[in-house]
């Protein structure tokens, strides 16, 4: 039998797009929406989704401030898995910062992973298709050797599906967070003169 999960949404990083978790929760698993007064607003056709599935989720107000949110959440990711030991806890964000936290727990044999905005929205893999496959394959042969592995090519392809052609400075500052300053200006050199092309091949 599965594991319960336990989703712990960081709502000022990904907004509402954690809607996409409600048709896929099990009956007993847990969305908690973390949210302060910069959290971003939910359009009415979002709200109309929503209203769908009543009782799926609960919030948790914070207090705003510099990474108020995010340190919250992380206390109360503890509190949670003092209680649960046994359940899968995910940290549903774009921010890189959370790693140290998934770290810290998985090193301590508990079930804690991060699971971005752009997972949420994309299809399921499947060994019969993948309608990522033309557009990662692009994004492989614009890479070096050094980042050309499958590992690079998920992980930097995740951080492309999270913006968009008119983000290109916010995906810029992504890599650099995620790769090093170095290495995240190296890969945006390697992919710029393609970007809008990989993202004419990535389904909306």
């Amino acid at each position: 039998m599965a594991n319960r999960k336990v989703y712990l949404v960081d709502t000022e990083n990904i907004g509402s797009a954690w809607k996409e978790l409600l048709p896929k929760k099990g009956s007993k698993d847990m969305l908690i929406l973390f949210y302060t007064e910069y959290s971003p607003g939910i359009s009415y056709a979002d709200l109309d989704f929503i209203r769908q599935y009543p009782s799926s989720f609960e919030t948790v107000e914070c207090f705003p401030g510099k990474n108020g949110l995010d340190f919250q959440l992380v206390s109360y990711l503890g509190y949670l898995i003092k209680s649960a030991p046994k359940t899968d806890y995910i940290i549903v964000t774009n921010d890189t910062g959370y790693d140290a936290v998934v770290k810290f727990w998985t090193g301590r044999d508990m079930s804690v992973k991060r699971q971005t905005k752009s997972e949420l929205t994309l299809p399921e893999k499947t060994e019969e298709t993948d309608v990522f496959a033309e557009a990662k394959e692009m994004l492989k042969g614009l890479l070096s050797d050094e980042y050309s592995d499958d590992a690079y090519v998920d992980g930097i392809f995740k951080i492309i599906c999270d913006y968009d052609a008119k983000r290109l400075q916010e995906l810029y500052q992504a890599l650099q967070k995620e790769y090093t300053p170095d290495g995240g200006s190296a890969i945006y050199r390697m992919v710029k003169p393609q970007l809008r092309m990989i993202y004419k091949k990535i389904p909306k």
